[in-house]
């Protein structure tokens, strides 16, 4: 079972990852993931999720994490870094990550 229940994320914000043809993951927990996140990706598959991540939100220690894309370039992946910020849901962490996705894609 996955750690989130993507379903659950708000349907605009599941349109919005739609649109730009980009896929929620949330990878079961383990011990490369042991806390709940959800990684927006190119590709559909969880095993693949760290290769084709644009950016993920995390759930740790009781607050929302923010990762997205910084525009770096880089060879082998997309460069990431924290986004810093109070972020109360999965949707408001997942929107900074779409808007940077626009910003540098």
């Amino acid at each position: 079972m996955a750690a989130v229940n993507v379903s659950k994320i708000d349907r605009r914000v599941r349109r919005e990852v739609e649109r730009r043809g980009l896929f929620l993951v949330s990878p079961d927990l383990d011990r490369d993931t042991p806390e709940p996140t959800v990684f927006l990706c190119t590709n559909p598959d969880p095993g693949d999720c760290g290769f084709t991540r644009v950016g993920f939100v995390t759930h740790s220690l009781g607050h929302f994490v923010v990762y997205a894309m910084d525009g770096r370039s880089v060879r082998a992946a997309v460069s990431l870094d924290q986004v810093r910020g109070y972020f109360p849901t999965w949707e408001a962490g997942l929107a900074v990550v779409l808007r940077a996705y626009d910003q540098f894609h």
